[in-house]
């Protein structure tokens, strides 16, 4: 199995941040920002905590906060709901380790939001056609 990568532009109401080879977590199931980042980009924070487990089995507290536009392969979100956290060093160091961003994770429901799905055989973002029931 290849770990999918994803060109990511995140921007908030202080400055814009862009990243070549984001990490897309098809077990994550919110998109995660690291909380300094948060800050320097500026996120507004809804209230809501939330608790989750790491991929390196740690229990982390996170926020939720929502950008004001995050970029998945060219597709812009607007609006979009993240989980902000302070990243573990551990989780950064096996981000960096395998050549991925250590700052974002994308998760499931952005990837949902953006149509696209994960190909674990190609290492890519595809674009898939959205069902409406």
């Amino acid at each position: 199995m290849v770990l999918v990568r994803a060109r990511v532009r995140l921007v908030g109401t202080k400055a814009s941040y862009s990243a070549n080879n984001v990490l897309a977590d098809s077990g994550a199931r919110m998109s995660l920002v690291d909380r300094l980042l948060a800050e320097h980009v500026g996120v507004q924070y809804t209230g809501r905590e939330i608790n989750f487990v790491s991929i390196s089995g740690h229990t982390v507290k996170a926020s939720e906060a929502i950008v004001s536009e995050l970029e998945v392969e060219g597709e812009v979100l607007r609006y979009e709901a993240v989980a902000v956290a302070e990243m573990l060093n551990t989780v950064k160091e096996t981000l960096e380790k395998n050549g991925l961003d250590e700052n974002v994770v994308v998760g499931v429901l952005t990837l949902e939001r953006a149509n696209m799905i994960p190909d674990t055989t190609t290492g890519k973002l595809e674009k898939v056609e959205s069902f409406i029931f």
